[in-house]
């Protein structure tokens, strides 16, 4: 009986702990996003093309160099690189403002720190 207490407050310790780290936002979000469904799906190449657009003509990520790949049932995948963690955090706040885009798996990687730097293109290479 001492054991199963023991395992059992030990059990709560862990989920507590887990639990503690939760973004509220972010559980509340997926939430939302169960039973809801506002019309018919998009089609994945609108919705890359628009992720991509959005990335590009934002001043916050205009910078990253990423692939936007549109996964189906609302799945985006961005990968590439970002100059630092700024640009990368917010490549992924901007895919997911798009419609369309309910779960945005960010795989950018940020120059520097988990990739090498990018040398720029000289503008004759274009």
């Amino acid at each position: 009986m001492v054991l199963g207490l023991g395992a059992g407050v030990f059990a709560g310790i862990v989920a507590g702990e887990l639990l503690g780290r939760v973004n509220p936002q972010r559980v509340r979000g997926a939430v939302g996003r169960l039973g809801r469904r506002a019309g018919p799906p998009m089609d994945p190449d609108t919705i890359e093309r628009t992720v991509q657009d959005a990335l590009r003509h934002s001043p916050e990520t205009r910078h990253v160099a990423a692939k936007v790949h549109a996964l189906g049932d609302g799945l985006v995948e961005l990968t590439g690189t970002a100059p630092d963690a700024a640009s990368r955090r917010a490549a992924g706040d901007t895919a997911r403002s798009v419609p369309g885009a309910e779960v945005v798996v960010n795989r950018i990687l940020i120059e520097g720190n988990d990739a090498p730097v990018r040398k720029p293109v000289p503008p004759s290479a274009r």
